[in-house]
């Protein structure tokens, strides 16, 4: 891995990067920016789907990402993805289909740091033990005492203190500030199959620019750093057990590195011309975003049964003025009046059903953002 400054340079005006036909570009509307090809200039914007991708400036570090998880999802799988991920909801909005999902998805790649650390200083905690006490346990049953023997789990508490001198490799860092949004609507990665950079596999998709610099990653990943230091001491203690851990430790020669996740990016347009985009991890195939049902189509769909229901009453009215004449058709009346009871309560659930729908989407979204 290689060290890089916190602060990178400004790449404008230029028509290479890292030995690819890339140049800078950004959403007015999201501030995202990425590293496309000039045929791609004036496309969606592959993060909000709301504005449009045009040519300026991007602060960009000039090496090439150290690693690179290629994408096992291809463009022929999408199409099965893509299917299971609408067919849960009904009454779509016409918008929402396979077809036009497909059309629009494009591959992205997007960043994450990882940091190299050594890491020395003192550290103090408890350290928990497993045991277990053996009692005696008495009930009366059948006329007499019995007595039986119980194993009870237990935590001996020691405090214990040290040094750790350690090298930490590959620590993962947030490079986007709504790192943690996508990774809960894509899911894990199996960083293990990253390769190494190869800008083959960079061709024909957008790269996302990282918006975090490596100064400001650093405090969120610090912690995490911390964590493995206490779970080292509590291996090195033999303990089970940890609570109360505190240090005070030094990470010195930091290494950053730039790690490029694949996903597939679409969007579609509901009743209201309002944007969802969509994601999908481009290793496991795992699709997010909001999957919303359309209101109109609930109320059509209602109008058209609660139409039905009227034309079977309708006939239902015909057949008890024919019961003067015709004693059968008075039975028939009624049944048909049953019918059109069932029908037209029917006609609340296309009307009700996409409003229950949609709120729990947008519960679903809100605690994306808690």
């Amino acid at each position: 891995m290689k060290a890089n400054s916190s602060t990178f340079p400004v790449a404008e005006n230029v028509q290479s990067i890292w030995g690819l036909p890339l140049q800078p570009a950004g959403c007015a509307h999201c501030g995202s920016t990425f590293l496309v090809e000039a045929r791609q200039m004036g496309m969606r914007c592959p993060n909000c789907a709301q504005g449009e991708l045009a040519s300026q400036p991007a602060q960009l570090r000039p090496e090439p990402p150290e690693k690179i998880v290629p994408f096992e999802k291809k463009n022929d799988d999408l199409e099965n993805i893509l299917r299971s991920f609408v067919k849960g909801v009904w009454l779509r909005p016409p918008n929402f289909n396979v077809d036009v999902l497909l059309q629009r998805a494009v591959p992205v790649f997007w960043p994450m740091w990882l940091v190299d650390s050594s890491t020395k200083g003192q550290w103090q905690a408890d350290m928990g033990f497993d045991y277990q006490v053996k009692s005696s346990q008495a009930s009366y049953a059948g006329d007499r005492w019995q007595t039986r023997e119980v194993l009870e789990d237990r935590i001996r508490w020691e405090p214990r203190l040290g040094q750790v001198k350690r090298h930490y490799d590959n620590s993962t860092a947030p490079a986007l500030s709504e790192h943690r949004v996508l990774q809960q609507r894509l899911g894990s990665y199996a960083t293990r199959h990253a390769r190494d950079y190869d800008r083959n596999l960079l061709q024909h998709g957008a790269l996302r620019v990282p918006d975090l610099q490596t100064g400001q990653s650093w405090p969120l990943v610090k912690p995490q750093i911390e964590q493995r230091v206490a779970e080292d001491c509590r291996q090195a203690a033999g303990a089970q057990h940890i609570r109360d851990f505190s240090s005070s430790l030094q990470h010195q020669d930091l290494n950053w590195s730039q790690l490029l996740l694949p996903m597939y990016f679409t969007y579609y347009q509901d009743e209201h011309n309002d944007v969802h985009p969509i994601y999908i991890n481009g290793q496991t195939g795992t699709a997010g975003g909001l999957r919303l049902a359309s209101q109109r189509e609930g109320w059509k769909w209602a109008g058209i049964t609660a139409a039905v229901a009227a034309g079977i009453l309708l006939i239902a009215l015909l057949c008890f003025i024919l019961g003067r004449t015709l004693s059968q058709a008075v039975v028939a009346g009624t049944l048909l009046a049953i019918l059109a009871l069932f029908v037209g309560a029917g006609a609340i659930v296309p009307a009700v059903w996409p409003w229950q729908w949609n709120r729990k989407q947008q519960e679903q979204k809100v605690r994306e953002y808690d």
